[in-house]
């Protein structure tokens, strides 16, 4: 499949996402497809317990639009938070994503153990932008933490698939580049 083919298939994919959040019902049994796109500096922020130990746990954070495909309008925020950082062999990295979709229906907080690789040939988004490296994660149980609004006491599953270009990367108040899909399939 070659990069035009899955830039459509994308694009229908987020078309629908407006109508998930129309507020007929109360978003169970919605696909959401939700496009994180832009660059912030690395922040720290916390994040809900992932070591058991019932206490918020340390994240390295970044703030970006997410964006309705059709229009390419703003439809509200996220911010993404990574933790557990560890090398994953052959250039890549192993980290558990924590993701916050804020839009004005309500917050919806995800989570997944996620895949970051080095790109293996010349990746750049639609728009131009350059990719050093691309994401990916999907859990088969539920991945909801929490949710506010018409996400309040939701479950599904989340899938990720992203780009990103960490070239600019060095550590806190630097910037990331994320221009990545996510696929929620509430119940």
């Amino acid at each position: 499949m070659n990069l035009k083919t899955l830039a459509a298939i994308a694009l229908m994919a987020l078309l629908s996402a407006p109508a998930a959040f129309a507020g007929q019902d109360s978003g169970a049994g919605n696909r959401l497809v939700f496009n994180l796109m832009g660059s912030d500096d690395m922040y720290l922020g916390m994040v809900p317990d992932i070591d058991g130990d019932n206490l918020e746990d340390e994240a390295f954070c970044f703030d970006v639009d997410l964006v309705n495909g059709k229009n390419r309008q703003v439809i509200g925020s996220a911010t993404d938070c990574l933790s557990n950082v560890e090398g994953g062999g052959q250039g890549g990295l192993m980290l558990v994503g924590t993701t916050f979709f804020n839009l004005p229906q309500g917050t919806l907080v995800t989570r997944g153990l996620t895949s970051v690789q080095p790109v293996n040939q010349v990746t750049v988004t639609p728009d131009g932008h350059p990719i050093t490296h691309i994401t990916g994660a999907s859990v088969d149980g539920n991945a909801v933490l929490s949710g506010t609004g018409v996400f309040a006491g939701q479950e599904g599953t989340v899938r990720l698939s992203g780009m990103v270009d960490l070239s600019a990367f060095t550590g806190e108040g630097t910037p990331i580049f994320f221009d990545c899909l996510f696929i929620v399939d509430l119940e």
